[in-house]
């Protein structure tokens, strides 16, 4: 017979799971990537119109 469990421990401390990455923590070159891709981020970010969400919603209900 074949016993297979999942341990008890995890096995992601939770100090790293909820810790998370400040500039500080970036070095010189990291920051200045960011630096020159942060405009074309800020247009990535977006808020649809509910119109918008609620045809996604009804398409995906559709399939």
């Amino acid at each position: 017979m074949i016993e297979i469990s999942t341990p008890a421990t995890n096995s992601l401390p939770k100090t790293k799971a909820e810790s998370s990455l400040n500039a500080d923590d970036l070095g010189e070159d990291e920051q200045s990537f960011y630096a020159s891709i942060k405009s074309d981020l800020n247009t990535l970010a977006r808020n649809p119109a509910e119109k918008t969400i609620g045809s996604i919603l009804d398409y995906s209900k559709s399939l």
